[in-house]
């Protein structure tokens, strides 16, 4: 239920950016007939009609803001009673081997809230976020199509095709990070997701292995791990950094830049309770250049599922402005080329292709 709700919350999301476009392409329309001596007005009355966007935009919001946010509450409470339960199961050897049982404290719970918190905090963020980005995307496909016409670059419907095209595929941003960079909804949205399931996952574990005062912890390992942890893989390593025997997890470079976990936001690998004497070794480590091989292919895999998707965003954004069917047919190839080239990469890699990925809703 827990990677469910997991995948429902980013759908959501993607219907919700979908929308959006779709409205801004409707409110834009597609300039057809218009030329360069009444461009200028044009613009001016595309800018005035900025308070209908925000209208729909809110509408859409409205629409769906309270799911996210409790729809991502039940993913956090569902898949921290799962971990917890995981835990108990997992180290069952413990309890069975003489190891006083200990229920889970009030400090698991607490953290279990705090990410709650946190989480409601993330998605009215994003909310606002995406109604601000939405009418700035707006502006400037406006600002740029029209210029391009005063300029003699281009006709406004070919301008605003390119234009609409370009946020289409870019997507609207969801946050602006400290360094600059802009993350679209769809991979901010993912992002949070994968770090609160990181988070969940590794506070119930935290917060148990406090219960226990266990120290020690081994790292799961995988083939396709990211170059940079293959060689922590089927560790262990002391939580306090005190350990004689075993190297303190604070030297690994898990997380480092990312959000201070020790596995970090994007990686596969997790972290359980070991208890030396006790606890049966579970991982090995795994050859660095075939864990780099299977490493690279992944992400290709997710760039062209990505493109697919970014493709069939742009065709929607068209449609809504009403565009030709001749420019719906361009739409509809392009959609079609990059799927080909992911049928090329499957067949050559060997890999399971992964179709829910390459749709937008």
């Amino acid at each position: 239920m827990a990677i469910q709700g997991n995948i429902f919350v980013e759908r959501m999301y993607q219907q919700i950016e979908l929308e959006m476009l779709q409205n801004i392409g409707k409110v834009i329309g597609n300039g057809e007939g218009v030329d360069k001596d009444g461009v200028t007005q044009w613009r001016v009355a595309k800018l005035s009609q900025l308070g209908v966007l925000r209208n729909d935009q809110l509408k859409v919001l409205a629409k769906y803001s309270d799911m996210t946010v409790q729809e991502l509450i039940n993913y956090i409470n569902e898949l921290g009673v799962t971990e917890i339960e995981a835990f108990e199961g997992r180290n069952k050897a413990l309890v069975d081997a003489g190891v006083d049982y200990v229920p889970p404290s009030n400090n698991v719970y607490d953290r279990l809230l705090a990410l709650e918190k946190q989480s409601k905090d993330v998605t009215n963020m994003v909310n606002s976020n995406m109604l601000t980005f939405s009418e700035q995307a707006y502006i400037d496909i406006i600002t740029k199509a029209s210029t391009d016409v005063l300029t003699g670059n281009s006709t406004l419907y070919q301008s605003l095709i390119k234009v609409a095209g370009e946020w289409a595929e870019s997507g609207i941003p969801a946050i602006i990070d400290k360094a600059g960079k802009e993350w679209s909804t769809e991979a901010y949205i993912s992002m949070v997701l994968r770090a609160t399931q990181k988070n969940v996952v590794n506070e119930m574990q935290e917060g148990r292995m406090d219960d226990y005062d266990i120290d020690l912890v081994e790292f799961s390992s995988h083939t396709g791990s990211r170059p940079s942890h293959v060689e922590f893989q089927g560790k262990v390593y002391s939580r306090s950094g005190k350990s004689k025997k075993y190297p303190a997890r604070s030297e690994t470079t898990y997380g480092i830049g990312a959000d201070g976990m020790i596995t970090g936001i994007a990686c596969g690998h997790q972290e359980y309770a070991y208890v030396e004497g006790i606890s049966t070794k579970r991982y090995k480590s795994y050859d660095k250049k075939e864990s780099e091989e299977k490493y690279i292919e992944s992400q290709r895999q997710r760039h062209l599922e990505r493109n697919i998707r970014k493709a069939r965003k742009e065709r929607e954004m068209l449609d809504a402005m009403e565009v030709s069917k001749e420019d719906l047919l361009k739409a509809d190839e392009k959609i079609e080329k990059r799927k080909r080239e992911m049928t090329k990469f499957i067949k050559e890699s060997g890999r399971t292709r992964r179709k829910q990925k390459e749709n937008i809703v």
